[in-house]
């Protein structure tokens, strides 16, 4: 009897689902954030709505009630620790409603950013200088070049200035890191912003790429 008045109390008080509008987070900081939800084991929906900057920081809206301290502490420490200042904690949304029982909302605003992280970067500063590296929000990035078919492919994580590259195959794991370095170089169409990954590590792996510099220039 004590089982079943346990299960007919706890209907309806699983862990809520938290809707996160991410359109104001990079791809490094998605990776980082996803990561960090799943480890602390807080359901969440991805939703790729852009949201207007009527919020200054990221907020959380919530049904009254249906929300835990605990909760609170650990998602502001996620979020901190993406670079954001601080978590808003709401109880309406920015349209003075809020979200039925067992649902939050998770909102980023955008931000304006001078530098932006790249999709796409290309080596330099080597004697192997024709691969392109493809960053995806999953993750995982890909590298294409004339010497490989279709491509490779492992995966990065990003601590500002950090980036880092894991590749693994039968011969073991790789990684190399870069430290972000922004500056100016000039085009055929004058000066452009541009960031350059420079390697940290050693020059002697059997990657090729790992052995270069990665660049991206801006258009603007």
């Amino acid at each position: 009897m004590g089982l079943v008045m346990w299960l007919l109390f706890c209907i309806g008080c699983s862990a809520p689902k938290m809707h996160v509008f991410y359109s104001g987070v990079d791809k490094a900081q998605w990776a980082e954030l996803t990561q960090k939800l799943e480890r602390e084991g807080i359901t969440y929906l991805p939703n790729s709505y852009t949201v207007d900057t009527e919020y200054r920081h990221p907020t959380l809206v919530y049904f009254p009630g249906d929300l835990s301290e605990e909760f609170v502490d650990k998602l502001t420490a996620v979020v901190k620790s993406l670079g954001f200042e601080r978590l808003d904690v709401n109880v309406f949304n920015r349209h003075k409603h809020f979200y039925s029982k067992g649902n939050l909302g998770l909102y980023f605003p955008i931000q304006n950013k001078q530098t932006t992280f790249p999709d796409l970067l290309y080596s330099t500063d080597c004697d192997h200088t024709d691969s392109r590296v493809t960053l995806l929000a999953s993750g995982r990035w890909r590298a294409f070049s004339r010497d490989v078919d279709p491509y490779i492919e492992g995966k990065w994580l990003y601590h500002k200035p950090y980036l880092t590259l894991v590749y693994t195959d039968t011969r073991g794991e790789f990684q190399q890191v870069y430290e972000a370095l922004q500056h100016q170089v000039m085009t055929l169409k004058g000066p452009k912003k541009a960031t350059t990954y420079q390697v940290l590590g050693h020059k002697s792996y059997p990657l090729a790429f790992f052995n270069c510099n990665l660049q991206i220039i801006f258009a603007e």
